[in-house]
């Protein structure tokens, strides 16, 4: 999904970019450009110690370097010449390219609340846990994806949970943030880093987010409940695949003003607004998480990319070089496919990282309790799981399904097509809104201080199947992360009604 951002406060030659033909010709259908910023590639190993001098040299100055992955954040000043800066850094030697820095988004999602957070006094009798996944057919998409067993209410009573719940593994959640006071997420919570720069001239500055590993758009804590959510007494009332893993809540992307609103005031520009961030963010994300030793990293965000453009085949070198670093390192790296409905058999467009080197790409499935149908009203009718229609797929993404769900949507606690997950209550004692001060801030997508929320998206796979790797990773400990990846391609079941992507299953891999 590209995003287009035009109703906030952001750096002026962005904003001049973005209203530019020329460059809204040429963006569609990557992720904007951020004009003056730029990623540099090197080769050889490492980069150079000498960086500074050659971003100078070009007419330009060094932000950060990504050691890991051998690449640099450079900026250039407004007044100079965008191309002229671009072509003198691909120019300096070692340099094997250099691209513009994107904007890169959440796959959007469609969701409605579950349970509100109130601020009535707590009942006298101890607090439910788990009823969603216990009491509930809420459960589906957690027990397909291995979510099961130990004699647990709810799944099959006998399954992966009966070897492993997760525990010692290390999951980086690179997204929107995680509600570290939600009860489904503060039990395995260890990390909370944030990789947003709102500041005016190197950053991202919005109106919507306040910037910090704080989740003010709730797609994270809803990917993150599905890979990890704790289970048991004292917690929230769902489970996660790996309920015992570890959560690293990495954010690199911000609840931005929706583009597409036509209001006036900035309150409601932001309510509707999705997460997006920059590229450079993201592979900040990926460095920081195997610095801090994540055996699976979940990224359920991306872009398309036009191979066929100027900088396209550029991008994607370097997202293959910043993921194959990360696998080399020993890391699960694992990305939804996206929501666009594309067919990526046309080799001009991939979605990245969805199809970088060495990450495992997820498309959707559908609940087969719940089969899809798009006509309004429609009651759920048990079936075959499917592709629903708004997944990515085709062979080229060389990926395997996991629940996304799909209409018809179902009641809180009956059957349902769609995923049932924890979503940001927003930050503590505040109320829905614009974070200006410290009584305001906002939650759960656009409907306000929501615990949980049904949802559906290929972010939910992604992050369903980062669960099960979790399990996997603990069952067999020794593997390297292309053994684990590939595990889990070659036990996912092939089934015609997923377009050519077999539907997960980890049943023979953790016993």
């Amino acid at each position: 999904m590209c995003l287009a951002l035009v109703k906030f406060t952001a750096l002026a030659s962005f904003l001049a970019a973005l209203h530019s033909p020329a460059q809204s010709s040429e963006r569609s259908p990557l992720g904007a450009v951020v004009p003056h910023r730029y990623l540099v590639a090197f080769r050889n190993g490492t980069l150079p110690g000498f960086t500074q001098a050659y971003a100078r040299i070009a007419g330009a100055y060094l932000l950060r370097n990504y050691s890991a992955s051998n690449i640099a954040l450079v900026q250039a000043d407004p007044e100079t010449n965008d191309d002229t800066t671009l072509a003198a850094l691909a120019a300096q030697p070692n340099v094997i390219l250099a691209v513009h820095d994107r904007i890169v988004s959440a796959h959007t999602i469609t969701a409605r609340p579950a349970v509100s957070v109130t601020t009535r006094a707590p009942p006298a009798t101890a607090n439910p846990y788990d009823t969603y996944y216990t009491s509930t057919p809420q459960r589906w998409a957690v027990v397909q994806a291995g979510g099961y067993g130990a004699g647990i209410p709810g799944g099959p009573a006998y399954g992966p949970w009966d070897t492993t719940r997760g525990a010692g593994v290390r999951i980086a959640i690179l997204d929107s943030g995680v509600d570290a006071n939600h009860p489904d997420i503060a039990p395995n919570l260890a990390l909370n880093l944030s990789e947003i720069d709102q500041a005016q001239n190197t950053g991202l500055p919005s109106p919507c987010d306040i910037g910090g590993p704080e989740d003010q758009q709730g797609h994270g804590t809803w990917v993150a409940s599905l890979a990890a959510a704790a289970s048991g007494p004292g917690t929230g009332l769902t489970i996660g695949v790996a309920p015992a893993a570890t959560i690293l809540n990495i954010k690199v992307i911000e609840r931005l003003p929706d583009p597409s609103s036509t209001a006036s005031d900035i309150a409601t520009q932001c309510r509707t607004g999705q997460a997006g961030g920059l590229l450079s963010w993201v592979l900040q994300g990926i460095e920081d998480a195997v610095t801090n030793h994540a055996d699976v990293i979940n990224i359920s965000l991306g872009t398309l990319v036009d191979l066929n453009t100027g900088e396209g085949a550029g991008l994607q070198a370097l997202f293959n070089q910043a993921t194959y670093a990360a696998t080399q390192s020993g890391t699960v790296v694992i990305a939804s496919a996206g929501n666009d409905g594309v067919e990526l058999s046309n080799p001009r467009y991939i979605e990245l990282p969805a199809q970088s080197r060495g990450v495992l790409a997820v498309v959707a499935s559908t609940n087969p309790g719940c089969t899809e149908n798009l006509t309004p009203g429609a009651a759920c009718a048990s079936g075959q799981a499917t592709l629903p229609y708004y997944s990515n797929f085709g062979t080229a993404l060389n990926a395997i399904a996991a629940p996304g769900g799909s209409y018809p949507d179902g009641p809180i606690n009956g059957v349902s097509g769609w995923v049932l997950g924890a979503c940001s209550s927003g930050l503590p004692n505040t109320s829905d809104g614009v974070p200006s001060d410290a009584a305001h801030s906002f939650g759960c997508f656009n409907l306000g201080h929501t615990a949980y929320v049904q949802a559906m998206g290929t972010s939910a796979s992604a992050a369903l199947v980062s669960g099960a790797a979790a399990l996997v990773r603990t069952a067999h400990p020794n593997w390297s992360s292309d053994q684990i990846t590939a595990a889990l391609r070659n036990a996912a079941t092939p089934t015609l009604s997923l377009a050519a992507a077999p539907l997960l299953d980890i049943s023979q891999i953790v016993r």
